[in-house]
């Protein structure tokens, strides 16, 4: 008999992409498709990370603009046991360094504080989280 073994990364994806289609996302969302990281040399070398995005410029987006990281979440009733619906949390601001005619790049500029928003899982922007355009430009 044959064991399948899975790994942290497909067990991960599979689950974010549980979670994703949980969030009845709309054709017209933009979201956070793919993250790419560099791998340091050293140990005091910062890695860049890359957020790349499924909008560009046919949708307005351009190099240098602010935008914004949002999860949505589900809002379960314990009690009662039911879904009451969903909240969407503001996760991250990332700057645009890269635009493509369907699609961007962005880098991270901060994460906002999670002392202030509710706990939305792993505190970092990953795929499937929203895009929103800063209303700070």
């Amino acid at each position: 008999m044959k064991r399948v073994r899975f790994t942290t990364a497909s067990l991960v994806a599979g689950i974010l992409l549980i979670l994703f289609a949980s969030t009845n996302a709309r054709a017209e969302d933009f979201y956070v498709t793919s993250v790419v990281r560099d791998f340091p040399l050293s140990g005091n070398e910062k890695s860049p990370v890359d957020y790349y995005i499924n909008a560009g410029s046919v949708n307005g987006l351009r190099k240098g603009i602010s935008i914004e990281a949002i999860r949505k979440m589900p809002i379960y009733d314990n009690m009662n046991s039911k879904l009451m619906g969903d909240t969407s949390v503001k996760i991250a601001r990332m700057k645009v360094i890269h635009v493509d005619k369907t699609y961007s790049v962005a880098r991270l500029v901060k994460m906002y504080d999670k002392t202030e928003t509710p706990l939305a899982g792993h505190y970092s922007v990953m795929i499937g989280d929203l895009i929103e355009v800063s209303e700070k430009q």
